[in-house]
């Protein structure tokens, strides 16, 4: 009568917590799963990214625009052709506080290159920039808004 006891015991210790468990990744398994099925939402938010720019007061008083595009493809050719776009894709428009804010749509790249103009349409620098976004609301299926990037353009 004491062997039957201790193998009970055994599948009682042993068999059932497995079966337990065995259950439970499943169920959570098949939640997971089920909630990562759903549609996203759309994408209603925009990004932004602040450029400050650095050197003499004569050099950055003397820009008049700033272009930033992901290939040197889409750089406009002239400050006079980035204002004249419809959208603010191309065009970091000037700020009172002295920067200058691009507004990026809901994908944003991972690198732009900067054209820095003065009045007269003259390059005054040119810098290339990878950008370290990071997620702050959403997740990583259907995105979500990104933390606001500044970075300094040096000005000669």
């Amino acid at each position: 009568m004491r062997a039957v006891r201790l193998s009970r015991r055994r599948v009682e210790f042993i068999l059932v917590p497995l079966v337990a468990a065995f259950c439970m990744a499943f169920i959570i398994g098949a939640l997971v799963l089920d909630r990562d099925s759903r549609p996203c939402p759309p994408a209603n938010w925009n990004n932004y990214l602040s450029v400050s720019l650095t050197g003499s007061l004569l050099s950055t008083s003397n820009v008049s625009a700033i272009t930033a595009c992901t290939s040197a493809s889409c750089t406009p050719a002239s400050p006079t052709f980035a204002k004249g776009t419809s959208d603010n894709s191309e065009l970091l428009v000037h700020q009172q506080d002295g920067t200058w804010l691009l507004k990026l749509d809901a994908q944003p790249p991972s690198a732009l290159n900067f054209r820095v103009f003065d009045a007269s349409g003259k390059v005054l620098t040119a810098q290339s920039t990878a950008l370290n976004w990071t997620r702050v609301t959403g997740d990583e299926r259907c995105g979500g808004r990104m933390a606001d990037i500044g970075l300094l353009l040096s000005v000669p």
